[in-house]
């Protein structure tokens, strides 16, 4: 009998303890461990590198390699390690840059008829009354292609650019259409964009 009478007390205290504890929460239903939200949020963009210098310890002597981390722009991440082995002196950092970082917005004009172009940074200006019909990607070398409305000339041309992220421009002819080819010096994506007789093909 007094058994029982301890049984009862103890159920009824935990039934006290549980519904405490349920008043004390904003929300009774609401589970006790919250999953964590990401803490990390990647930019769109990043400012561009300039350089960064650092020092090594007092016991360096030699300077066998250097490893690079980079991301890549489908978000993987990359690493290249460039072998060195060569005697360094503590005493002075050394200094990782970006040789040539500073971005040459020089403008640079050329002409394959019927089509005027020129680029300034990343972007590729094409002067054509003409509608583009459709654009793709060609890889190995990365080029960009532009199909033209075509009109009464039959050019064929090419030349090179030389400058940063376009290489080479080229216009052959088929039945319908011309066709327009941007050769870059690497893999962007890229978009296009109209301003008056302008196309503007930026990559980034």
């Amino acid at each position: 009998m007094r058994f029982g009478r301890v049984k009862q007390a103890c159920l009824g205290l935990l039934c006290v303890l549980v519904l405490a504890n349920l008043h004390a929460r904003e929300n009774p239903f609401e589970p006790v461990i919250q999953p964590k939200e990401d803490s990390f949020i990647q930019k769109n963009a990043k400012d561009p590198f300039k350089d960064l210098d650092f020092k090594l310890p007092s016991t360096a002597r030699i300077l066998k390699s250097i490893t690079i981390t980079y991301q890549n722009i489908d978000g993987t991440i990359g690493t290249k390690t460039i072998p060195i082995d060569e005697s360094i002196d503590w005493h002075y950092p050394l200094l990782l840059t970006q040789k040539g970082a500073i971005l040459n917005e020089d403008v640079r004009y050329w002409t394959i008829k019927p089509f005027q172009f020129f680029t300034q940074g990343s972007k590729f200006y094409l002067y054509t009354s003409s509608a583009i019909l459709r654009s793709f990607v060609l890889p190995s070398p990365y080029r960009i292609v532009l199909d033209i409305e075509k009109k009464d000339e039959n050019p064929s041309d090419s030349v090179q650019l030389g400058v940063k992220y376009f290489t080479k421009a080229s216009l052959g002819v088929h039945k319908d259409f011309y066709r327009f080819v941007i050769t870059l010096d690497g893999q962007y994506p890229y978009e296009i964009s109209r301003d008056g007789d302008y196309y503007i093909i930026s990559v980034r």
